[in-house]
């Protein structure tokens, strides 16, 4: 029996790999970002609703993890502006997206500081 081919559509198309992993990579730092923003806003919650924010150390730990909101509201624009959502346009140039990655990936970096990301939990502060 003859092999019998599907009569051909002419909807050959290109898959972009370079956009498919910027896309990817954007996917991944928002994903990033937002599990941050929800960590650094329980730890806000924990402190206050334990009555810890209102110690010397609660409050220097709630400015801390108020700064670090900041940080991540800054990281957050950044990456709206390699998405193009934002008021500028996408970033064309391959220097300027590493630059904006790199920028995203300090913001990280000084918010893990600020929120002491990886060590002690804010609700083993000592009540006050």
């Amino acid at each position: 029996m003859p092999d019998v081919k599907p009569p051909s559509t002419g909807t050959h198309s290109v898959v972009d790999l370079h956009g498919a992993r910027r896309a990817r990579r954007l996917d991944l730092y928002r994903n990033r970002l937002n599990q941050r923003q929800q960590d650094t806003r329980a730890n806000l919650v924990t402190l206050y609703e334990g009555g810890t924010l209102f110690t010397p150390d609660g409050t220097q730990q709630g400015r801390s993890l108020l700064k670090a909101l900041q940080l991540l509201q800054r990281a957050g624009t950044r990456l709206e502006e390699l998405s193009g959502d934002g008021l500028l346009p996408a970033p064309s140039a391959s220097e300027r997206i590493d630059a904006l990655y790199d920028e995203v990936d300090g913001l990280f970096t000084k918010c893990d500081r600020l929120t002491g990301r990886g060590t002690a939990s804010v609700a083993r502060l000592p009540r006050g």
